[in-house]
């Protein structure tokens, strides 16, 4: 698969944004699983809007179910992947999902997936981790992706604004463009 770019922009509302509570391989954020050690937790209020950052399919959708959350594990689960299977992504702490959401459903960039939703003690916060899939599907290799500045930069910009990211698909880290 050759390198291609992704047009990626702000994936809370930046009204209800407040920052990051920790990126990649830091806190909770560990080994095995990409889509928990390369979580990028980007603080917002409770009942902020959450929306794709990317174009998308949905792969795998588990609706939030309150009665089923735990001290780490709660909202809705969604996974996507780009519409060329290059990269993927993983949202979580998110609640009043759209009906229309589900494995097989498409999203466009901007397209409300749900809103913020807390747990416990916890601040509440979007858990996004994002992986480049080194070869494309089927067989590619799953490789997490550290853009926790790129993505907390990105919502102190003008809303709206979409950052081309360029992913090399030979292991080095994706490259966003000058916004």
């Amino acid at each position: 698969m050759d390198s291609f770019d992704i047009e990626i922009s702000a994936p809370v509302d930046q009204s209800g944004f407040r920052g990051g509570l920790g990126g990649p391989n830091q806190g909770d954020h560990i080994a095995p699983n990409w889509y928990i050690q390369y979580g990028m937790d980007i603080g917002a209020d409770e009942g902020t809007p959450v929306y794709a950052a990317f174009d998308a399919h949905i792969t795998k959708f588990q609706p939030h179910d309150p009665a089923a959350d735990s001290d780490k594990v709660y909202g809705a689960q969604i996974f996507m992947r780009a519409p060329n299977d290059g990269m993927g992504a993983f949202y979580t702490h998110i609640t009043d999902t759209p009906t229309e959401l589900g494995p097989g459903s498409t999203v466009a960039r901007g397209d409300l997936l749900g809103t913020v939703v807390s747990s416990g003690g916890i601040p509440p916060h979007l858990h996004l981790a994002l992986v480049e899939i080194i070869g494309g599907l089927p067989g590619g290799q799953y490789t997490g992706v550290d853009l926790y500045q790129f993505f907390l930069d990105l919502e102190k910009t003008e809303p709206g604004t979409v950052v081309p990211v360029t992913f090399s698909q030979d292991g080095s880290p994706p490259v966003p463009q000058t916004p």
